[in-house]
């Protein structure tokens, strides 16, 4: 649903499973985005402001009042914004869903997804109290490819991105999920994924391959079926643990950034 924050519109979605009673509420920590990753909807309009941790918890009161929802059981950070780039509103609505007194979703039922702040990745492993699943925006598998769908990667070499993300499952114990978005032609090839390969072996890491979401104003498309299944192939030969996202929302653009887009033209 489109959320408006006074004048200004984030989103928040909530993921139904198709076989058991989980609840994902998938929500934002800003309005718009700074990163602006060139395939993403919510980058075009750039970023409006940061939400406060009212607002982001709010996001989740409002899903739980949805009709048929029952209560949300897990929260994923992966809507408008970079989470890490709002650190401490964030953090302070993070503590407040897990606690008893508030949302009660313990916090290793909450995912946080950064495109990739090295710094702010070292400064999370430091709150140990929150043991929250990480997720690394990957995206690409190397620098020069990277760079070309993700701004921020200007600032951040993904050789920093692991030395962060072994620094975190050092401090934690707790894996990473490498996210990758296939975008059709682009990064979906198995040069690209035996590249990939090279990297997650570097981690203690599950690779999620997410179908690009078509945005009627971008260039990208979805990739092939067929090639989806074969950049698994590859990754599974060289023993990680990866699996390909159900594709939900399409039909209703419920991708990051398309409620708002379609809504207002941001």
């Amino acid at each position: 649903m489109p959320y408006s924050d006074t004048a200004r519109q984030t989103e928040c979605v909530m993921i139904p499973a198709v076989d058991s009673t989980r609840r994902t509420a998938c929500i934002s920590s800003q309005v718009g985005c700074p990163v602006g990753c060139k395939f993403c909807a919510t980058g075009i309009g750039g970023l409006d402001g940061n939400l406060s941790a009212g607002r982001i918890v709010e996001q989740v009161w409002r899903l739980n009042q949805l009709p048929g929802v029952d209560r949300i059981t897990n929260i994923v950070f992966m809507g408008m914004g970079e989470p890490l780039a709002n650190f401490q509103p964030v953090m302070h609505a993070v503590r407040t869903i897990a606690a008893p007194w508030g949302m009660g979703v313990g916090a290793r039922k909450i995912t946080v997804s950064t495109v990739g702040m090295h710094k702010a990745i070292e400064k999370l492993a430091e709150e140990l109290a929150l043991p929250v699943t990480l997720a690394l925006s990957l995206h690409a598998p190397n620098d020069d490819l990277r760079r070309q769908l993700i701004p921020w990667a200007d600032f951040t070499t993904i050789d920093q991105l692991i030395s962060a993300c072994t620094a975190w499952f050092n401090k934690t114990g707790r894996e990473i999920t490498l996210e990758y978005i296939l975008l059709a032609g682009v990064n979906d090839r198995p040069e690209h994924a035996q590249e990939l390969a090279v990297v997650a072996k570097k981690l203690r890491a599950n690779i999620n391959l997410i179908r690009y979401n078509e945005v009627e104003s971008l260039a990208f498309k979805r990739p092939e079926t067929d090639d989806v299944h074969k950049f698994q192939h590859v990754l599974r030969e060289r023993g990680l643990n990866v699996h390909i996202r159900a594709s939900r929302g399409r039909d209703i653009a419920a991708a990051c950034g398309q409620l708002r887009h379609e809504h207002t033209g941001a």
